[in-house]
């Protein structure tokens, strides 16, 4: 397999960001395999950014450990990224602008490029510094020069015919300058793959699975969620930018309510405000989706960072028990299919299901092939029409299998009441009810056993509560969830080439969590945790279910993602104890 990552670093404002969505975006058309992932600061402009888009002919875990390319586009770029670069790497610089220096003597194709005076020759714009040098790069990657002339004119054709023309033009001018030659051979195939980022994965497959209402307060990193339901709002579905995250889950229950599929999205801190009106869908058992996309905490923490330090707030937030299903998608194709599951999980069980993304899980982008929604099926659950007796609706109905029948508002005969007390088959507050004090304690008792019989319930009907074996006959085994599966998966394969004997064992759905099942899985195995978050959250989650220790832990909290290539190392050392 031949792969190449490529980092582009400025200041926030230079382009950096578009420069690896055009590189990306060609590749991808190309047929090539491809994950980029970006740094930057919580600021609108200035500042260190990088953008670094890693292309390969087989399919890719991370976006790499190193870059082989590095396009420095300023003296901090120069400054910050050369401990970042991979052996033999060749820097694509404007000598009249930025010196080298302390990159000459270590190995290192140093490529001067006089890109400022190719950007003013090209279209008088000295921003169109980074096309000059992204033509350099297709040269040195074997891309055909004609590959970027359609994603030029579709990234800026709304900005008019001569700014398409003079990108397309800078382009141009990098990728004939004298001395830049072809470094590498990828093998591409031609068959075109989409480059997608999770939270528009997500966002299709909520679109896909019938969600109707979208309501947020921005947040990053969740905010791309808003962005791609705000774009698409004439395809009927609604969004709201809601003035807080209060007014944003309240807002998708109402609508959950009223029989719509609904969801919202926030971080962290804007879920501690959610936890309140969470609680309130638990007890009327309303089917709401909720994304909660992790950065660093507490307070507003690096807000442009990511990290896996929410797993066991969602997994517990609001006061009193209530069933409530909690996903972490492990990558960009897969946010697809959880997002539609989910909601035909909320409608299947009425119950809240969190689904668990982060920062770099949100904002990434990868190339995928497996995501179509025309294969989306649509479970809506115990949806009753009409009334099938008399006298008034069971709303609440207890149930051996925990879940009661739904009706839409305006169902003639099916009316009844939704209270955030608790409440009997009818939804009457039982404090209110004319009856003796037992009798509504065991109204309480009753109903309280109703809604976490769901729990029993999705154990039994569902097959997805249990981790995911990659291995079996293995001797040591990674364990792992959500975004970190992907690292996690390359540094496998790395170790398995190195004469090791590992396996993978991830988990997507995080709770309920089949105890028994899961237990069976892990039992007699050497297990290296491998997570993002100081405490070890999936391991202590899964000793509380299942009583298996996991003693051996490799743990990333810094606020960037974790590489195939940290793991192995840190993997290693374990071994060595």
């Amino acid at each position: 397999m031949t792969s190449v990552s490529v980092r582009i670093a400025a200041a926030n404002g230079d382009g950096v960001e578009s420069t690896g969505a055009i590189l990306g975006r060609v590749a991808a058309n190309l047929g090539l395999e491809v994950v980029g992932d970006r740094g930057y600061q919580s600021v609108i402009r200035g500042g260190h950014v990088w953008s670094q888009v890693r292309i390969g002919d087989e399919k890719l875990h991370d976006f790499g450990d190193s870059a082989d390319i590095l396009v420095a586009l300023n003296q901090e770029a120069i400054a910050h990224q050369g401990s970042h670069l991979s052996k033999g790497a060749a820097v694509i610089y404007d000598p009249s602008k930025t010196n080298a220096d302390q990159l000459n003597g270590r190995g290192y194709r140093l490529i001067g490029m006089p890109l400022m005076d190719m950007a003013l020759a090209a279209g008088g714009d000295p921003k169109m510094r980074n096309m000059a040098a992204l033509g350099a790069v297709a040269k040195i990657l074997g891309m055909p020069m004609e590959s970027f002339e359609g994603v030029i004119k579709r990234m800026f054709s709304r900005k008019g015919n001569d700014i398409v023309a003079n990108n397309t033009r800078a382009v141009t001018e990098g990728y004939g300058y004298s001395g830049i030659e072809k470094l590498y051979d990828l093998k591409y195939d031609g068959k075109q793959r989409y480059l997608l980022e999770g939270n528009v994965s997500l966002a299709i497959g909520a679109y896909a699975a019938g969600c109707k209402y979208y309501a947020a307060y921005p947040m990053t990193p969740a905010s791309g969620i808003l962005h791609w339901f705000a774009a698409h709002a004439d395809r009927g579905v609604m969004y709201k930018q809601t003035e807080d995250e209060i007014a944003a889950i309240n807002s998708a229950i109402g609508a959950a309510s009223a029989g719509v599929r609904a969801m919202c999205g926030t971080s962290g801190g804007g879920f501690s405000l959610m936890v309140e009106a969470l609680g309130m869908a638990g007890m009327i058992e309303a089917p709401i989706v909720v994304v909660e996309s992790q950065r660093t905490g507490p307070s507003t923490g690096l807000p442009t960072k990511t990290e896996q330090g929410d797993l066991l707030f969602v997994m517990h937030a609001s006061q009193g028990e209530f069933p409530r299903i909690v996903v972490a998608p492990r990558g960009v194709e897969e946010c697809f299919g959880i997002a539609a599951e989910a909601f035909n999980l909320a409608e299947r069980y009425q119950c809240p299901v969190i689904i668990l993304m982060d920062l770099f899980l949100s904002e990434h982008f990868e190339s995928v092939s497996g995501i179509d929604p025309g294969t989306i099926k649509i479970d809506r659950g115990k949806m009753v029409a009409r009334a099938s007796q008399e006298g008034r609706f069971k709303r609440y109905l207890l149930t051996d299998d925990g879940v009661s029948p739904r009706s839409l508002p305006g169902s003639k005969g099916l009316a009844f009441i939704a209270s955030s007390d608790e409440h009997n088959e009818y939804g009457d507050i039982v404090s209110d009810v004319l009856a003796g004090i037992d009798e509504h304690v065991e109204m309480r008792k009753r109903m309280h056993e109703k809604r976490m019989r769901k729990i029993e319930t999705m154990l039994k009907n569902e097959t997805l509560f249990v981790p995911s074996i990659e291995g079996e006959s293995s001797e040591h085994f990674i364990v792992t969830f959500g975004s970190t599966t992907a690292a996690a998966r390359g540094a496998v394969e790395r170790l398995r080439r190195m004469g090791k004997s590992f396996g993978l064992i991830s988990f997507s759905y995080l709770m309920p969590m089949d105890s028994a099942k899961t237990k069976m899985a892990l039992s007699g195995k050497h297990l290296i945790d491998v997570e993002c978050n100081f405490t070890g959250q999936l391991a202590k989650v899964i000793a509380m279910n299942t009583g298996v220790m996991i003693e051996d832990k490799v743990l990333k909290y810094d606020g960037e993602a974790i590489t195939s290539g940290e793991i192995v190392d840190r993997v290693l050392k374990v071994l060595e104890r």
